[in-house]
C-alpha cells in the first residue's frame, strides 16, 4: 500500500514538471511570436518594410538590404526604442555596400551647428578604421560625429590619404558648411561670420592644400534677421529724402536706389539687407510710396511691416486731402494696411512757458524741469523715469501748474520713451509738440522714437526728431600683445616644457600643468593670432615624424579649447624634424628639439615671425 503511494505521488510530481515545462514553452512562445509580430508591425508602420525580423526565446535578429547605411543606422535606432536594446541584434546588411564596389571614391563632410557628418566611398585599401584613425588626430571633436562610409573595389589615388589628411583639417576651419573632395580635386562651401575675414580665410585654406590639388573655396555671409522691416519717406516742400530704409536682397536695394536717383530722393543712409521680409511685395510697395510722393507736400509715408502711415502736416488743404485719400489708398498691395493721419494745429495761444525740458548726458545721467498738472501725473513720471534710467541717475524737478492738457502726463512718458533710443539728448514736451535731438548709436532709431511715440499717444499728435547716427567708439584694449603673450608662454616653457606620453600625441600628467598655465596667459591675450608649432626630433621616418608633429600640435589646440581658450585665431602646425634647434646627435639634443612652440601668425602674408620682428613691427 505504501509502495503503490508512493509511486502515484512519483507520477503526479513528474506529471506536474511536464505541465510547467510545457507551459513555460507555450508562454515562451507566446513572446516570441507577439514580440516578433510587435516589432515587425512597427517597423513597416515607420517605412522600414525591408526589414525581416528572426526570433529566438527573447532575442530578435533584424535581416535584410538597407538601402543605404544611413538607412541601416536608422531602422536599428528605432527598433531600439520599440524593445529593449539587448534583445535586438543587427543582421542587416547594406545594398549600397555591394552596388557601390566599383563606384567612384569620394568623402563628404558636411558641418552643421554642433554636428559633422562624413559621408563617402573609400578606395580599396583604405578603410573607416583608418578614417577614423585620421580623424582623431585631425579635429578636436567639439561637435557630435556621425561617420556613414562604405568601401569600393577602386584602387586608392595617389594622394587619397593626403587628401582626406586635409580635408579633416579643415573642419575646425569652417563653423558651417560642405567640404567635398573625390581624390581629384577638392570644394569648400561655407558661411562666414565676416565678410571682411573671407579672402583671408581663403588664403589659409589654399596655403594648407597638398601640392597640385585643385582648390575651389566659396563663402558668403548669412544676412540678419531684422524685425521689423521699416522705411520712411519724407517730403519737404518738393524735396525727398528717405531712410530707415531694410529690404530683403541686394536686387531690391538697387531697385530702391534706382527709383530715388529718378525722383532725386536724398538716402539719409543706404538700406539694410536682411531676412524678415513681411511681404513678397515689400519692394513694390516701396517704389509705390516714391511713386505717389509728387501729390504730397509737407507729409510723411512711414512703413512698419505691413503697416503704411501717410502723416500729411495741418496745413495741408482739406479738399486736396480728401482727393489724396481717394488717389492713393488702391496704390498699394492689398495685403498692407493703410492709414492716413493730418497732424492738429491747436495754434493761436503762445503756450511756450508750458514746456518740460528732459537732458539725458552721455554718462546716462537724466534731469527733468517743467510743470506739471497733477500730483498723480508727478508720481508717474517721476517712477517712470528711475525705471527706465535708473533712480541714481535721475534728477526730477516738476513743479504744479493748472491749465494743462489732460495728457500732459503721458505726453511726458511718451518723450523719455523715445529719449531713451538714444546715447543723449535733449527732449522738449509742449501741448502742441514733442521735440526730441540727439545723438544715437542705433540705426533706424527714428523710426523706433516714432513708433514708441506714436503707439503710446497717437500718430497724429506732433513730433519733430533731429537725430545724428554716430559710430560706436572702439573699447580701450589693455590686452597683451602677441610678442608679450609670446614672451610670457616662452617663459613658462622655460621652466617647464609641454610633453607628450612616448610615441603618442597624448598629452603627460606635467604636461597638463604648463598648459594650465599658459591658458592663463592666452585669456588675457586679447584677439591675436598664433601658431602652435609641433616639432620632433629626428629619430624615426620623415612622414612618421611630421604626422607626429601635427598630431601633438593639434592635441595642444584641443586642451586649451578645453581649459577654455578662444582658438577661433589659433593654428596648429606640426613641422616634424625640419627644424632643429640643436643636434640631434646627442640625447640632450633630441631632448631639445622634442617641442612646442607658440609663435605670432602673420594676418596678411600667412607667414610666422618671430616676437623680434612683432615688436619692431
Amino acid at each position: 500500500m505504501f509502495n503503490f503511494s508512493y509511486k502515484f505521488n512519483y507520477f503526479l510530481f513528474v506529471l506536474a514538471a511536464c505541465i510547467s515545462v510545457l507551459a513555460a514553452s507555450i508562454f515562451s512562445k507566446f513572446i516570441e511570436v507577439s514580440s516578433k509580430n510587435y516589432l515587425k508591425s512597427a517597423l513597416h508602420e515607420a517605412g522600414y518594410s525591408w526589414v525581416k525580423i528572426n526570433a529566438d526565446g527573447l532575442l530578435l535578429f533584424l535581416h535584410g538590404d538597407a538601402p543605404s547605411d544611413f538607412e541601416r543606422i536608422e531602422a536599428v535606432k528605432f527598433g531600439r526604442s520599440m524593445v529593449t536594446g539587448q534583445r535586438l541584434i543587427d543582421n542587416i546588411s547594406h545594398l549600397e555596400s555591394s552596388n557601390n564596389k566599383t563606384g567612384e571614391i569620394n568623402l563628404k563632410i558636411l558641418k552643421s551647428i554642433g554636428k559633422v557628418f562624413f559621408i563617402g566611398s573609400f578606395p580599396k585599401g583604405f578603410d573607416s578604421f583608418d578614417f577614423e584613425e585620421m580623424l582623431k588626430t585631425k579635429s578636436s571633436k567639439s561637435e557630435e560625429y556621425h561617420i556613414i562610409v562604405d568601401q569600393t573595389d577602386m584602387a586608392s589615388t595617389l594622394n587619397w590619404e593626403l587628401i582626406t589628411s586635409y580635408a579633416l583639417s579643415l573642419v575646425d576651419v569652417i563653423k558651417l558648411g560642405k567640404i567635398e573632395t573625390d581624390g581629384k580635386q577638392l570644394s569648400v562651401e561655407g558661411i562666414a561670420s565676416d565678410n571682411r575675414n573671407h579672402g583671408k580665410l581663403k588664403e589659409y585654406i589654399k596655403s594648407r592644400a597638398p601640392p597640385n590639388l585643385p582648390v575651389e573655396i566659396s563663402f558668403y555671409q548669412p544676412r540678419e534677421l531684422i524685425s521689423p522691416f521699416t522705411f520712411q519717406i519724407e517730403i519737404n516742400n518738393g524735396l525727398l529724402q528717405y531712410s530707415d530704409c531694410v529690404v530683403a536682397d541686394e536686387e531690391s536695394k538697387n531697385r530702391i536706389a534706382k527709383i530715388a536717383e529718378k525722383l532725386s530722393a536724398k538716402a539719409v543712409q543706404e538700406c539694410l539687407v536682411g531676412l524678415g521680409e513681411p511681404s513678397p511685395q515689400w519692394a513694390e510697395a516701396l517704389e509705390k510710396a516714391f511713386s505717389v510722393s509728387p501729390q504730397l507736400v509737407n507729409a510723411k509715408v512711414v512703413f512698419d511691416n505691413l503697416n503704411i502711415s501717410v502723416i500729411l502736416d495741418h496745413s495741408f488743404p482739406e479738399k486736396e486731402y480728401t482727393e489724396i485719400l481717394n488717389s492713393i489708398s488702391n496704390t498699394f498691395p492689398s495685403e498692407f494696411v493703410l492709414s492716413f493721419i493730418k497732424l492738429s494745429n491747436d495754434g493761436g495761444n503762445d503756450l511756450s512757458s508750458n514746456r518740460v525740458v528732459a537732458t539725458l548726458s552721455p554718462e546716462g545721467l537724466l534731469k527733468i524741469v517743467g510743470p506739471i498738472g497733477e500730483e498723480l501725473d508727478k508720481e508717474l513720471v517721476a517712477n517712470f523715469a528711475k525705471v527706465r534710467f535708473g533712480s541714481e541717475n535721475a534728477s526730477i524737478s516738476l513743479y504744479k501748474l493748472g491749465s494743462l492738457p489732460d495728457d500732459w502726463g503721458f505726453r511726458i512718458i511718451a518723450g523719455l520713451e523715445g529719449l531713451r533710443e538714444l546715447k543723449n539728448g535733449i527732449l522738449n514736451v509742449t501741448p502742441n509738440l514733442i521735440e526730441i535731438r540727439g545723438k544715437t548709436y542705433k540705426k533706424f532709431s527714428s523710426a523706433k522714437i516714432t513708433k514708441v511715440v506714436g503707439d503710446k499717444i497717437g500718430y497724429d499728435q506732433r513730433l519733430s526728431l533731429s537725430v545724428d547716427y554716430i559710430d560706436m567708439p572702439k573699447p580701450v584694449d589693455d590686452s597683451l600683445t602677441a610678442s608679450q603673450c609670446v614672451n610670457k608662454i616662452e617663459e613658462t616653457l622655460r621652466v617647464r616644457k609641454i610633453k607628450f606620453e612616448p610615441g603618442s600625441d597624448r598629452v603627460d600628467l606635467a604636461g597638463h600643468e604648463t598648459l594650465d598655465d599658459i591658458a592663463k596667459i592666452l585669456l588675457n591675450c586679447g584677439d591675436i593670432r598664433l601658431e602652435i608649432g609641433g616639432h620632433t626630433d629626428s629619430q624615426g621616418r620623415e612622414q612618421m615624424n611630421l604626422n607626429l608633429s601635427q598630431s601633438r600640435a593639434n592635441s595642444v589646440l584641443f586642451e586649451l579649447q578645453r581649459r577654455r581658450v578662444l582658438t577661433k585665431n589659433i593654428i596648429a602646425k606640426g613641422y616634424g624634424e625640419s627644424q632643429p634647434i640643436a643636434s640631434n646627435d646627442t640625447e640632450q639634443g633630441r631632448e631639445i628639439n622634442r617641442r612646442i612652440e607658440f609663435t605670432p601668425f602673420d594676418k596678411s602674408m600667412g607667414t610666422t615671425v618671430s616676437p623680434e620682428d612683432d615688436i619692431r613691427n
